[in-house]
């Protein structure tokens, strides 16, 4: 009698696999495939046993795939990525023009230009469905690496890390930094020393900064920035969003540098604050998409929708560069940041 087949590896095993490889750990992977860890970690040792060889190891709590997790996980990619890729592609086929994307983006992002694209899209003859989740640059990543969502809508500070192969980045527009002070507060336009022309309390306030915190190479220059133009100030705290830190400034706490498009909706002011124009690099704003969706029809109309609503946004315009920090800024005067 002739031996059983042994079983084939499966696409859900591959996801599994692919998923905990960009998570680095069981229970990022767990959290993003709605798993128990304990069903993820059955899953990976039948893979071992079905392929006949270790695939990750881990030394001392930190995950390291062996020769062979390496293959497979760049096997892996180009499998996952082609079946993706023709199930979008049949879904458009034969579904009547329509297209449903998962897009993570930036909470300012995701006000500023999902809304008036989809506005953009709703007229044109495609029928989109859009599940919008506000995250942070660094979730939206790994949730793009792990297939969860399909476009990821972020900063280009945040490209900078380590990118799977099959991920494309794709410039949508920019945007411009601004010093964010109390509404009550001096006019800055013509103070060329604060730490000698504020009253006491006023240069308080202004030297006392809220700052964000990504973790990220650009939470490093941004401090820099403030080093520069501050360099007496302190951090009086740290915010996971601008708008929170927009709203302490709102409430005579300090000040902050942050994003035009955190502060403003539609062209009009979120919060009653003042703000000033800086000479300092814009962010790119970038959308993050892999590589094999790129030539699906639906995707490039999204793509074209997103930048037609970075193109027209309303802008107001902020006031002037602070003459204080035209000097003390000049060295970060330059182009685009990505």
């Amino acid at each position: 009698m002739d031996e059983p087949n042994p079983p084939d590896l499966t696409l859900r095993q591959l996801q599994i696999f692919w998923v905990v490889v960009h998570a680095c750990s069981l229970t990022r992977a767990a959290k993003q495939l709605e798993m128990r860890q304990p069903s993820i970690s059955q899953q990976l040792s039948r893979m071992e046993k079905l392929l006949g060889g270790k695939l990750i190891r881990f030394v001392n709590n930190e995950m390291r795939l062996t020769p062979a997790g390496e293959f497979l996980r760049d096997e892996a990619g180009r499998i996952l990525g082609a079946v993706d890729s023709a199930k979008a592609g049949l879904s458009e086929f034969f579904s009547g023009r329509r297209a449903r994307f998962a897009v993570g983006a930036l909470p300012s992002l995701a006000r500023n230009l999902l809304a008036p694209a989809f506005a953009q899209l709703a007229a044109s003859g495609y029928h989109y469905s859009l599940d919008i989740l506000e995250m942070m640059p660094g979730e939206a990543i790994e949730q793009l690496h792990g297939r969860t969502i399909d476009v990821a809508l972020i900063t280009g500070y945040a490209t900078r890390v380590r990118l799977s192969p099959g991920l494309k980045p794709i410039v949508i527009g920019e945007d411009a930094q601004l010093l964010a002070v109390p509404r009550a507060f001096p006019d800055l336009a013509s103070i060329t020393a604060p730490e000698s022309e504020l009253e006491p309390a006023d240069r308080a306030v202004l030297e006392s900064t809220i700052r964000y915190a990504f973790g990220t190479e650009h939470t490093h220059r941004v401090n820099q920035w403030y080093d520069n133009l501050l360099p007496g100030s302190t951090t009086i705290a740290r915010c996971r969003t601008f708008e929170s830190a927009l709203a302490m400034v709102e409430m005579g706490l300090g000040s902050a540098i942050v994003p035009q498009l955190s502060a403003f909706q539609g062209g009009r002011p979120l919060f009653d604050v003042r703000l000033y124009a800086l000479p300092v690099a814009h962010r790119e704003i970038i959308a993050l998409v892999p590589e094999h969706y790129v030539t699906l029809q639906s995707l490039r109309g999204f793509l074209d929708a997103l930048k037609a609503a970075a193109a027209a946004m309303i802008t107001p315009t902020a006031a002037p560069v602070p003459r204080f920090a035209a000097e003390r800024l000049k060295a970060f005067t330059g182009p685009t940041a990505g």
